[in-house]
């Protein structure tokens, strides 16, 4: 339990340090009209870890991946966020494509070219590399490599930069108010309403945990936006019918569903490799998929309710 605090602690103070770089560091607007978001790159370094080292506890866990695709999958992984921000930093425009547009196209691209070579691999490769192996390695370049860069999308999201900095601030504080919300209601009401929710992948979450923690993910966004209205720095500028907590705590119900969605996903995964963690680098909390998996779903929800507002 000691171990738990003191690496929960420690993942407040690094989330707050990578929000203050996100929020006070100027950003810089090149010669093509861009806005360069120098303090956005903390984040994505953080989204680059995630990648790296979930593919490499994901491989572990799975173990029937042939060696060739495992190395396939790991640069793959290492390259796709890299390539998206790199590209987002650096294209120069021209025609009708903007640099979202392709830095976008350079993800799928780089993600692309991974899943083919991992699936030539069956040819080339063949007394290794068999259609399982190439589906779990497949699976790992979907979950590590193109869903983990959700996140670096949603930290260099639109020219506004107060909506990237509003969405991601959301998305930090969502995942926690969930898998609270979820626990202690579940703790708290699980006797007395014991039906599950996934009873075959996680018996432990019942329905009314579930329900706690959209609840949850409610109390995240109320947070969020106060953080947005009061902190210096991090507005929202946001100008529409519906009001700024609304607004929020509209998209934190998506966002609470899909969260709970990662950490059930990840839970199938455990049960199916007959592990209790995916790894153990964060002391009393288990590997990085265990921590970020319901950060991960929760960011399409996020990245979509923010796009059509953006």
């Amino acid at each position: 339990m000691k171990k738990r605090v003191i690496t929960g602690i420690v993942y407040v103070i690094v989330m707050i340090g990578l929000l203050a770089l996100k929020i006070y560091v100027p950003a810089t607007e090149v010669k093509n009209g861009n806005v360069v978001d120098l303090g956005a790159l903390g984040i994505d370094v953080l989204f680059w870890a995630i990648s790296i080292i979930g593919a490499y506890e994901f491989l572990r866990a799975v173990k029937d991946v042939s060696e060739k695709q495992r190395l396939v999958v790991m640069l793959t992984c290492a390259l796709i966020t890299p390539a998206f921000v790199i590209t987002k930093l650096a294209f120069k425009g021209g025609g009708s494509m903007n640099s979202s547009e392709a830095s976008l196209i350079m993800l799928l691209s780089v993600a692309s070219f991974g899943m083919m070579v991992t699936a030539s691999l069956m040819v080339f490769d063949f007394e290794k590399s068999n259609l399982k192996s190439t589906a779990l390695a497949e699976l790992c370049i979907l979950y590590c490599g193109l869903l983990t860069c959700v996140g670096p999308n949603i930290n260099h999201l639109g020219q506004d930069l107060s909506m990237s900095r509003t969405a991601i601030i959301f998305l930090i504080f969502i995942t926690p108010g969930v898998d609270a919300f979820a626990f202690f209601f579940g703790k708290l009401l699980g006797k007395k309403l014991p039906l599950k929710l996934a009873p075959h992948t996680s018996p432990n979450k019942t329905v009314i945990g579930g329900v706690g923690g959209i609840l949850g993910g409610v109390f995240a966004a109320t947070l969020a936006w106060l953080v947005t209205e009061y902190l210096p720095g991090a507005s929202f500028n946001y100008v529409g019918a519906i009001p700024k907590p609304a607004l929020l705590i509209l998209f934190a119900i998506p966002a609470s569903v899909f969260a709970q969605m990662g950490d059930l996903f990840e839970s199938a995964i455990k049960r199916g490799c007959g592990i209790k963690d995916m790894g153990n680098i964060l002391p009393g909390h288990g590997g990085v998929l265990d921590r970020f998996d319901s950060m991960l779903f929760a960011s399409v929800a996020v990245v979509v309710c923010f796009m059509i507002i953006s």
